[in-house]
């Protein structure tokens, strides 16, 4: 019986939106498209304001708190991983030139 129930919830919604995407199209609607846009917006800036403000006073603390305690750490590991890439590089290009160099004068370079 639920199954039944979420697949009519589903069949609806579906309607619901194709009535709403038809209606849409139509120029008879565009007035009243332009009204509900209009509410919808204010209503959706105001709870965005309201939602900017809670993170910014609840969660955005905790968050700095945490990357503060880490970022030592973090910025240590980058640091190093940083070094080996360019020790790594220098030492591909090294034994490029060196390869190179033995070719040419066939001497073995190390």
């Amino acid at each position: 019986m639920k199954k039944e129930n979420g697949f009519i919830n589903y069949i609806a919604a579906i309607i619901i939106v194709l009535v709403v995407a038809f209606l849409s199209q139509q120029p008879n609607f565009r007035e009243f498209g332009t009204n509900i846009y209009g509410q919808a917006e204010s209503q959706v800036r105001s709870l965005y304001e309201r939602a900017s403000g809670w993170v910014m006073a609840t969660i955005y603390p905790k968050i700095n708190s945490e990357v503060e305690k880490r970022g030592q750490a973090i910025e240590g590991e980058l640091n190093q991983q940083k070094n080996n890439l360019m020790q790594n590089a220098w030492d591909n290009i090294k034994n490029y030139f060196a390869d190179i160099f033995s070719k040419t004068t066939g001497t073995k370079v190390e």
